[in-house]
């Protein structure tokens, strides 16, 4: 539970965070039907995971202590989310108030207070610059109410809270299609990203209890949630979406994404290490947060200081092409800059201010 961080696990990283890249600066032509959102989901699940993991490791902790102990976890723990999060966070935000991002110079206190998920939800349209912002605003409020979870229920409560929490997500995906047309967009809903942060949180509890990576039998489940998910995806991708099992679609792509973080601790080798360990998918998996943050804000930026390269007009594809270049390189450019002059510094005083 205490083992550094595993660097195979940044290769999927990178390559999570420029599919999401990939989907949102591309046109629809150049994506086909492949779901490169689902990059998106990896994050979560892995934040599930990786919080819960902390959580357990400093219950265990704290009940050595044989004296209160959950306030000054609570305290410790937020404290360091806060250290290695918001400040990243907010310097993007910053940028894009700079670059006139409409949605957020129209709702700035809804994204600084993390709500922006909600706000989303209920608008028709996602807001260009900021749309991202929704995943961010789920997670921070999964870091105030996870460690009430952990810390409070008794240890015998948490797998059936757990697995009550995983089947809120299709659940709330049944009842938005059914009963609330006003919600535009029900995956922006913070239970509807339950099943992602639960199963992770599942797979955490499981190894907390004895469970080796790269488990068979989690192998085999995740295996057969992954083809089960291509299934009900091909159908729903084709207008024939299955009644009832197309909500937990999502669902079952959490169990397989659980299945890969599992194996991916164990460790690969052959090809896929090589592919997962070079240096240019640590690099990208190092900086993904930072490529997170600024990717749809980069090019509000480039449109004010290239406007050129927004007013061509048609299927122009080496313009496209261009345009993605200078995206590239720009969101690069502020993602380093955001790992080296923030994330690092932040990392480093965070641990120094871990509690002992």
């Amino acid at each position: 539970m205490s083992a550094p961080r595993n660097t195979q696990l940044d290769g999927w990283r990178a390559f999570a965070v420029l599919g999401v890249i990939w989907l949102h600066w591309t046109p629809r032509e150049w994506r086909g039907a492949l779901p490169f959102e689902i990059g998106l989901y990896f994050f979560l699940i892995l934040t599930g995971f990786l919080t819960t993991r902390v959580l357990l490791r400093d219950r265990d902790a704290g009940e050595k202590l044989h004296k209160p102990w959950r306030r000054m976890a609570f305290r410790h723990f937020l404290k360091r989310r806060a250290i290695r999060l918001l400040l990243p966070c907010y310097a993007a935000m910053l940028l894009g108030w700079l670059c006139r991002s409409p949605d957020l110079i129209a709702h700035p206190f809804i994204y600084l207070g993390h709500l922006a998920n909600l706000h989303m939800a209920f608008s028709p349209n996602w807001p260009p610059g900021t749309a991202h912002y929704w995943t961010l605003a789920i997670q921070i409020q999964f870091f105030l109410l996870w460690p009430l979870v952990i810390f409070y229920l008794p240890r015998k409560a948490l797998l059936p809270t757990l697995i009550a929490f995983v089947l809120l997500a299709p659940l709330t995906r049944w009842a938005v299609l059914n009963y609330f047309p006003q919600v535009y967009h029900a995956g922006a809903l913070s239970t509807s990203a339950a099943d992602y942060l639960g199963t992770g949180s599942l797979l955490a509890l499981a190894m907390e209890r004895g469970m080796q990576a790269g488990d068979r039998r989690l192998r085999f489940a995740a295996w057969l949630a992954f083809a089960a998910y291509l299934i009900l995806y091909v159908f729903d991708e084709s207008g024939h979406a299955v009644t009832g099992l197309r909500h937990f679609q999502q669902t079952l792509l959490s169990i397989a994404f659980v299945g890969l973080i599992s194996a991916t601790l164990h460790g690969f080798s052959g090809a896929l290490a090589k592919v997962l360990e070079h240096p240019v998918a640590q690099h990208i998996g190092r900086i993904s947060y930072g490529l997170y943050l600024f990717h749809t804000i980069v090019p509000l930026a480039v449109g004010k200081l290239i406007p050129w390269l927004w007013w061509a007009d048609g299927p122009n594809q080496l313009m496209l092409a261009l345009r993605i270049l200078v995206f590239a390189l720009g969101s690069w450019g502020t993602a380093y800059a955001c790992w080296r002059y923030l994330e690092q510094p932040l990392d480093r005083f965070r641990q120094h201010s871990r509690p002992a």
